[in-house]
């Protein structure tokens, strides 16, 4: 699945390249994909594009509506000029779930929704699972769901306070709690292993048997492993390989996950591989304590 800083990366780039832009009609060709009534975007030029939790969001010029975009675990958005083919890759925008359908022609067997844009461009939602969704909101219902979202790691308001007041309510495993996006926004299983590692804590604590000290390093690690995933756009993180230069960088970097038997960065003992809540946990048991 897409994490935070993949999400940021697509934000980012969409907002590049097509706000101003105008839509002039939507293809739904996945009933289940789509929330809404998609003759409610036709004519909207697209304010901005930014990430909202693991959100895409496009605001329109007139703030009756928005639209919402999940990934999901195997969603991806794509937009491509009018003339385009593969030559123009570096023209256009991939992100999500890597896959040949990021490099081939489209639309494909994948592809459940397009967005037509007046200039000829379109943006493509795929998704092999049908997992994700694109959902059209009011202006009104969206500001409700922003209100009751909880902080992202890189907001300001993601705080150590906050974070020392999340973890001394729960007796639940720390990791278990960092990745609960009712309470934390962002963390997803490759970030939760390398900020745990960063600040030398044990997957497997209970999260309200951390000293101040060490919910402190840990509010410091899931800052920073944010920040470089940012930095290095994301973790395209597949066996598909022909990207030619598409995609994040940050799985180059994985400080312990996916690592598993590998040398821990911060003490060189043997990472070793567990299950936690059913998710691959990769960790150091010489230095996470």
């Amino acid at each position: 699945m897409p994490e935070l800083p993949e999400v940021e990366i697509v934000a980012r780039q969409l907002d590049e390249r097509i706000r101003g832009r105008v839509i002039d009609r939507v293809e739904v060709l996945n009933k289940k994909s789509f929330q809404g009534d998609a003759k409610d975007l036709c004519g909207r030029k697209i304010a901005r594009v930014f990430r909202r939790a693991k959100m895409v969001v496009l605001e329109f010029d007139r703030w009756e509506m928005v639209l919402l975009v999940h990934l999901k675990m195997t969603g991806q958005l794509v937009w491509r000029l009018k003339s385009w083919n593969v030559d123009h890759l570096k023209r256009g925008v991939v992100g999500g779930h890597p896959t040949r359908d990021w490099v081939d022609e489209l639309p494909n067997k994948h592809t459940r929704v397009i967005f037509n844009l007046v200039d000829g461009s379109r943006l493509f939602f795929n998704d092999m699972r049908i997992f994700g969704w694109v959902r059209v909101l009011s202006g009104e219902d969206w500001r409700k769901i922003e209100n009751e979202l909880p902080p992202d790691v890189v907001d300001e308001s993601f705080s150590l306070g906050y974070l020392m007041r999340v973890l001394s309510k729960s007796a639940r495993l720390v990791k278990l709690v960092i990745m609960d996006s009712v309470k934390i926004g962002g963390v997803g299983n490759i970030y939760a292993n390398d900020a745990l590692n960063l600040a030398k804590i044990c997957p497997s604590r209970r999260a309200n048997s951390l000293t101040r000290k060490e919910v402190g390093l840990l509010h410091a690690a899931l800052k920073e492993v944010m920040r470089r995933g940012i930095r290095y756009g994301g973790a395209t993180y597949s066996d598909f390989r022909d990207t030619q230069g598409l995609g994040g960088k940050y799985q180059d970097h994985f400080l312990v996950y996916n690592r598993e038997g590998g040398v821990c960065p911060n003490c060189g003992g043997e990472i070793v591989k567990t299950k936690i809540g059913g998710r691959g946990t990769y960790y150091c048991p010489k230095c996470q304590v």
